[in-house]
């Protein structure tokens, strides 16, 4: 029994995980300075987590190009804009896994007004599961 949590946790740390550092290049509103991304193993799913707030959020993927995926989702239950009565920032972003760079804009609904940007680079958690990172940890019997 115990064999089969670890394989499931084992799948659920499964997939690519990106480390991206951000900095605004436009607008006054907020843009994140840190975020992960955590792909699944197709790419057709993310999970965003915000490390200023320690939010994580399901994002909507689609893939562009053969590098390139471009995501969106919303941090829920937060007031970081100043202007009153928004409480969902929204986020869209484009990732470039061949020169592992990531474009960001903060979304608003309604007005004209200048949309916040930010970019930066990311860098990838190395992917092996749980099994295999720990692999190399396993005990060596006492003779061979």
């Amino acid at each position: 029994m115990a064999f089969v949590f670890m394989v499931a946790g084992a799948a659920a740390l499964a997939g690519t995980t990106f480390h991206c550092s951000l900095k605004p290049i436009s607008g006054s509103a907020w843009i994140p300075s840190r975020i992960t991304l955590h792909f699944s193993d197709d790419f057709r799913t993310a999970q965003v987590t915000d490390l200023t707030f320690g939010v994580a959020v399901p994002a909507k993927v689609v893939q562009h190009s053969k590098t390139s995926y471009a995501l969106s989702w919303a941090l829920t239950g937060l007031a970081v804009y100043s202007e009153p009565g928004i409480a969902r920032p929204r986020f869209r972003a484009v990732l470039n896994t061949a020169n592992q760079k990531m474009s960001l804009q903060a979304a608003k609904k309604g007005g004209n007004a200048k949309l916040p940007r930010g970019r930066g680079f990311c860098e990838t958690e190395n992917s092996l599961s749980l099994l295999a990172q720990n692999e190399g940890d396993l005990p060596q019997p006492a003779e061979w």
